[in-house]
């Protein structure tokens, strides 16, 4: 597999605002009980619980004050929570846990994503002349992708995983293609839109939106080409262990504000999906999407909401299965699920 970074585009806005957002952070006096950055692994759907409840006001009831920053990938945003550039990571469990292996203290303490809702979007024009329908077989669809280039958000995070595992999945070998760093949503969307990369790895509602524009088809659906993936623990919410020693209280805080985000998802998922949507057009994308693409993303965003807040065991042992997590990195030092139990509990 070759490896390159994006010769095409330049980073997104977003890569800036993490810089700027960090340098603010790092000059504020440490560990501010009513000031939190939170850093996410990129913008779209598996940040939805925190978009949520910063759009509706959930950090703010709860007496915080959070800003929600794209770390521009998982590897630079588990980078920057090590760093004590933010206090809470929405990341990647794999990533995390990688961490923990090389000697950093992080403490899982909550839920975000369950199942791995990343799609392989290819270029409409190339598509049509493959002869491949949605109902091709898997190695088929992947056979075609041999010799051309993948968009990324982080080629060591999950979706430049997502891609090596469809390679495995279908026996392409990893050399047959080349992945290439584009930490942009936007980036993505517009070089595969301009026939200047073949494909693209991302989540909703990125493939709506290349579908919906005409230029992109589905190549792989997780739901229906990747069934064995099942429910695992995937993006989740991740501290250092000594801020949680020192704040409990704060996480404790953010954490009731992320349940009221799940809940509100589970029991009036329009309600959800109109918050998720308005922080995207405020304060992620900068502009408007399309009402039918958004009911189609949020349609298929429904399945990946986590059942609960904290970690259940068999969605971790799921996780460590598919992403191989080592068992040096141990539930009993890796999973805290002392404040969500508190929270499920009604104390």
């Amino acid at each position: 597999m070759q490896i390159t970074h994006n010769r095409y585009l330049p980073r997104r806005v977003a890569a800036l605002t993490l810089v700027a957002a960090v340098a603010l952070a790092v000059a504020a006096p440490s560990y501010a009980q009513d000031k939190i950055l939170v850093v996410t692994s990129g913008q779209g759907s598996l940040a939805a619980t925190a978009y949520i409840a910063r759009q509706l006001g959930y950090f703010d009831n709860e007496g915080l004050d959070v800003t929600v920053i794209d770390g521009g990938g998982g590897s630079n945003a588990v980078n920057t929570l090590v760093s004590g550039g933010a206090q809470i990571g929405l990341v990647g469990i794999k990533l995390a846990s990688q961490a923990v292996e090389k000697g950093q203290s992080l403490k899982v303490v909550g839920t975000a994503i369950q199942g791995f809702p990343n799609y392989l979007v290819v270029q409409r024009s190339e598509y049509e002349k493959s002869g491949l329908t949605p109902t091709s077989p898997l190695a088929a669809k992947v056979a075609f992708l041999k010799g051309k280039t993948i968009a990324v958000n982080d080629i060591g995070g999950s979706s430049g995983e997502f891609a090596r595992y469809v390679l495995n999945a279908a026996q392409v070998p990893a050399d047959k293609v080349t992945l290439i760093n584009m930490t942009s949503t936007a980036g993505r969307l517009a070089a595969l839109k301009r026939a200047r990369i073949d494909a693209i790895v991302g989540g909703q509602p990125e493939p709506e939106t290349a579908i919906a524009g005409g230029y992109g088809v589905m190549l792989v659906n997780p739901k229906t080409d990747l069934p064995g993936l099942g429910k695992l623990d995937y993006m989740v919410q991740v501290v250092r262990a000594d801020y949680l020693q020192q704040n409990p209280a704060v996480i404790e805080h953010y954490l009731r504000a992320i349940k009221r985000s799940e809940d509100l998802v589970k029991n009036h998922p329009d309600g959800a999906k109109r918050a998720f949507f308005a922080y995207e057009l405020n304060d992620a994308h900068g502009g408007a999407i399309d009402p039918a693409v958004a009911d189609e993303a949020w349609k298929n965003m429904l399945a990946y909401f986590p059942d609960t807040l904290r970690l259940e065991p068999e969605q971790v042992a799921a996780a460590r299965k598919f992403f191989g997590i080592s068992a040096a990195v141990s539930d009993s030092t890796f999973v805290d699920n002392a404040i969500a139990d508190r929270i499920l509990a009604g104390k």
